[in-house]
């Protein structure tokens, strides 16, 4: 994974695609950890940046 494939990022929570889907990854110390993975298209990206837009909002 590179830091291009980074396609949106909301306060600690960010969206990558990811071999064959989108990932919502939340940023730690030392490493992401993944929240939740979405289909390879359109519906699922939009899916995955609302899922990370509310999950900013939501929790610290």
């Amino acid at each position: 994974m590179k830091e291009s494939d980074i396609i949106h990022e909301a306060g600690r929570y960010w969206v990558c695609k990811v071999q064959n889907a989108y990932t919502v990854y939340r940023s730690g110390i030392t490493h992401s950890t993944p929240d939740s993975s979405y289909r390879p298209d359109p519906d699922g990206l939009s899916i995955a940046i609302a899922r990370a837009n509310y999950l900013n909002k939501v929790k610290p």
